[in-house]
């Protein structure tokens, strides 16, 4: 082989590599190839990601810009989820605290704007209107109409219903009700809802010319008895859902004259009606067929204790869109599937209300004004307190009492549900009438009635307590404050005792204040009269009842209140001087004096900002101060505070620095306030204070920077 030849079958033959060049090669070119592909697939996926990267961090700037969800605007007309549902109901005497679970069930099914109708009388118009104000719903509006003046037009049907009077007054809703108001839903109390309103609603659109009411037919044989029961179209009707269109109504007939030529028709055979509203509507239509619109059953489930309901929905369960318990028995009733049922309603007697306010929608009409918690704020739960709307309930247990003369006296005091035996303790000591705000959550309203009903006879037996439950919310401390004006601006005596649960009065103290309110008349003189406060440190000791008792065991068991921990909050009282009294004599307001007084009910409300633990009772009688009322010591009335677990928001004031800091800004803050207000000028903040503030002023300050 020569040379040349050589060189080349050393070019194209390697042996080292096993393999010929040519091969080698060709297998190089097609593996470079195969890499450049894949750099190209790789830098293809890579803008992929930093695109994807790109939206991610546009949708977190916008969130971050606008974190609350905007929900999509509706216009307000008929067919649409923002046209108006109007319902009636009748809401007197107890009504209240019975509708309560109707109304969240209603509510949490909804999407449509819901316009009430109340018929009141004077004491439910004042609870209903503070309730639904403090509720703040969405998309929710209410009207009252006070029917106690038109009684009269239905007290002259004999009526043997159990619900009294005002079950006739549905009679009256024609005339109750605005003109302008053309169709509405007539509902009863004891309803459970598991439908949209609006699909009752709807139903409108299928109802003729002649047609004024929509009904479900009655779910029981109780018509058929014709001997004794008013007329009715076969089994008759059930009013306790009912569609009334009150347009056709006023246009086509007069309405006060058929409903009380169907009453004289019957009622001298009759002698009476049994289901009030019901007999007459039914007795209407049983005379004109024509005026009554079929609903389904399953708009009206009636759990009478002899329903035939069941025929109704089957063995479906879900075919029901609204439950009504229409028996006596009320949610005691002993049928099948009552328990079912049962369950349901008191899942909605433990339903947060709060969680109905949230939106789905915007309807264009004028909104709620809600505040909006600014949580990069120091101090945003303390003056949310200020702020947050409380759903409040007045009046929740039955409330008699009519004051005896221009000296009659309220106790007025707030507390939680873990001091209800601490209430109960006082009532024993107090004959008076007595003024409660109650600090509590949905699912313990029923622990509520429970041991008031059930559990305490001394609680049970009194009517001149007034109850207003106060519902709890997540974003504020203990709103002690609002719940002692919820307290103060619900009595009707001339004169309050503004005291706390955990005190015992002595004894006779009701019959005290009042004589000593009747000889000072204090309110002609703007004074405020102070009642001595004592503790004593046995948990089983018994207080002292009169003021010998109280002397002999001061040197033992018995002090002045807070001596030791707080001597600045009763100080001025002057015990030693209280000790032998035995005339009134005033005290000069000082720093931090926080007595229990008694007081015309004219006085100033208590200031909101101030929640939870301290100086929450201190700015009060600072305002008092500065409005020039005089504190007047009564020598012979005392009170005496027993030891008991101190509570969350004491504990949070001695561990917590922030707390003791943002308690100083409120203080500040109250008090420009008040020079700008009255003009006055008072102490200097203490020592203490001052280092609080300077804390406060470097906090915000770093967190300025940070933000």
């Amino acid at each position: 082989m020569n040379l040349r030849s050589k060189n080349v079958f050393t070019l194209f033959f390697r042996s080292s590599f096993g393999l010929p060049l040519g091969t080698w090669i060709v297998v190089s070119i097609v593996y470079y190839w195969w890499l450049i592909s894949r750099i190209n697939v790789l830098e293809t996926q890579n803008k992929v990601f930093k695109s994807q990267l790109k939206l991610s961090q546009n949708v977190m700037r916008q969130i971050e810009t606008d974190s609350t969800y905007k929900v999509p605007e509706i216009p307000d007309e008929v067919g649409t989820l923002c046209e108006t549902v109007h319902i009636a109901l009748v809401c007197m005497g107890k009504c209240t605290r019975i509708i309560m679970p109707m109304l969240k069930s209603l509510l949490q099914h909804r999407q449509n704007p819901i316009h009430f109708h109340f018929i009141v009388d004077t004491a439910a118009g004042q609870t209903i209107s503070k309730l639904f104000d403090t509720w703040d719903l969405p998309d929710v509006k209410y009207s009252c109409y006070n029917a106690q003046n038109r009684l009269s037009q239905v007290r002259w049907v004999p009526n043997s219903h159990y619900s009294g009077i005002y079950a006739l007054v549905k009679l009256l809703f024609p005339d109750i009700l605005p003109d302008t108001l053309q169709q509405v839903i007539v509902l009863d109390s004891d309803l459970t809802f598991l439908c949209d309103i609006a699909e009752l609603w709807n139903i409108f659109n299928n109802m003729t010319e002649n047609q004024l009411f929509g009904l479900v037919e009655n779910e029981s044989n109780w018509y058929f008895d014709t001997a004794k029961r008013w007329p009715a179209l076969g089994r008759g009707y059930n009013t306790g859902v009912m569609l009334l269109d009150l347009n056709k109504i006023r246009n086509k007939i007069n309405w006060t004259k058929v409903w009380h030529s169907a009453v004289n028709e019957n009622i001298e055979l009759l002698k009476q009606t049994t289901l009030a509203d019901q007999d007459v509507i039914n007795a209407i239509i049983k005379k004109d067929p024509i005026l009554v619109y079929n609903i389904s059953c399953q708009y009206n489930v009636q759990m009478s204790t002899k329903t035939l309901a069941k025929g109704c929905y089957g063995e479906d369960r879900n075919n029901i869109k609204i439950i009504h318990w229409n028996s006596p028995s009320k949610y005691n009733i002993r049928i099948r599937d009552a328990d079912y049922f049962k369950n349901i309603h008191l899942s909605y007697v433990n339903f947060d209300g709060n969680l109905l306010k949230q939106k789905l929608h915007t309807c264009s009409q004028t909104e709620p004004v809600t505040y909006k918690i600014n949580y990069s704020d120091l101090c945003s739960s303390f003056r949310a307190a200020q702020r947050v709307k409380l759903r409040t309930h007045l009046y929740y247990m039955e409330y008699t009492y009519a004051d005896i003369d221009n000296f009659d006296v309220t106790l007025v005091l707030q507390l939680s549900m873990d001091r209800l035996q601490f209430l109960e303790r006082l009532v024993k000591y107090w004959e008076g009438p007595l003024s409660a705000a109650i600090y509590l959550s949905d699912c313990e309203v029923t622990k509520f009635e429970s041991f008031i009903r059930d559990w305490s006879d001394t609680l049970s037996s009194r009517k001149n307590i007034g109850y207003h439950l106060v519902f709890k919310h997540d974003d504020v401390h203990y709103p002690v404050n609002y719940l002692r004006n919820v307290a103060l601006e619900n009595v009707n005596t001339p004169y309050v005792f503004l005291m706390d649960v955990d005190f015992v009065p002595m004894a006779g103290l009701y019959d005290h204040l009042r004589d000593a309110v009747k000889i000072i008349n204090p309110y002609a003189q703007k004074k405020c009269l102070v009642v001595a406060a004592f503790e004593t440190q046995r948990y089983r000791a018994s207080p002292p009842r009169s003021k010998a008792a109280l002397r002999a065991r001061l040197a033992n068991d018995v002090a002045p209140f807070r001596a030791r921990e707080w001597p600045r909050g009763h100080r001025a009282t002057n015990y030693t001087k209280w000790i032998n009294a035995n005339a009134p004599y005033n005290v000069e307001w000082q720093s931090d004096y926080e007595p229990y007084l008694v007081v015309h009910r004219s006085v100033p409300k208590y200031d909101t900002r101030f929640s939870g633990f301290g100086w929450n009772k201190v700015s009060h009688s600072v305002e008092l101060r500065a409005q020039g009322y005089q504190a007047v010591v009564l020598p012979g009335a005392f009170v005496v505070h027993t030891p008991h677990a101190p509570s969350h928001d004491i504990t949070a004031f001695r561990a917590d620095p922030h707390y003791r800091v943002c308690l100083a800004i409120l203080k500040q803050e109250f008090m420009d306030d008040l020079k700008r207000k009255y003009n006055v000028t008072f102490e200097e903040p203490s020592k203490q204070e001052s280092i609080y503030l300077g804390q406060a002023k470097s906090l915000l300050h770093n967190q300025k920077d940070k933000l």
